[in-house]
């Protein structure tokens, strides 16, 4: 992602839907302990606390609605607040395990957390969803199916992720690595160009 951002506040756009989301999937490039030969600054730019923060998530998402963010215990306190910070009560935390040998100063970490938050009234759909699984870990910050087809499960579309890596099936995407569907103005990716064109035109 690009790292120059302009954290005024913005609004998300899209030349192909104009409604708000009712669930969206973030999993935000963040900058806590993933600098250095074995960070995630290696595979992709990050970004600040408050870059992701400044976000326009609430531009974004229906009056009620549900908002998922990945973290690790690095982030585990910012990200519950950040979640707050763009109007959403967290509820609850989904826990990925991972059969590896994790980095950890204390703990070597084999897992990674993702946040559940609600703003208004929304409904959780199942509630026979385990708060655990063991999934497959393929290349780095490539996060399973499983879950998405899970948030399916729980929370109702339209369904957006945002930091995608790639495209899902029944979801609007929006990052660095994909074709995305919606434009953040102040949040710079390639696939920008494609609505610049299609305002031209």
């Amino acid at each position: 992602m690009n790292t120059t951002i302009n954290t005024k506040k913005a609004t998300a756009t899209s030349a192909k839907t104009p409604m708000r989301y009712t669930t969206v999937l973030i999993d935000p490039p963040w900058p806590t302990g993933q600098r250095g030969k074995l960070g995630a600054e290696r595979h992709y730019p990050l970004m600040t606390i408050e870059q992701v923060r400044a976000l326009p998530i609430p531009d974004l998402m229906a009056e009620n609605s549900h908002a998922y963010v990945w973290c690790y215990p690095g982030t585990r306190s910012i990200a519950e607040e950040t979640l707050r910070g763009w109007g959403f009560e967290f509820k609850d935390e989904f826990v990925w395990g991972k059969d590896q040998m994790g980095l950890g100063s204390y703990f070597r970490h084999a897992h990674e957390t993702l946040l559940l938050g609600v703003k208004g009234k929304l409904p959780f759909r199942f509630h026979g969803q385990r708060s655990f699984a063991m999934l497959p870990r393929r290349s780095h910050s490539w996060k399973p199916e499983e879950v998405h087809i899970m948030i399916q499960r729980c929370s109702p579309g339209p369904y957006l992720e945002l930091f995608a890596r790639r495209p899902f099936p029944g979801w609007h995407v929006w990052g660095n690595e994909v074709a995305s569907d919606i434009r953040v103005p102040g949040y710079p990716v390639p696939s920008d160009a494609h609505f610049e064109e299609a305002a031209n035109a």
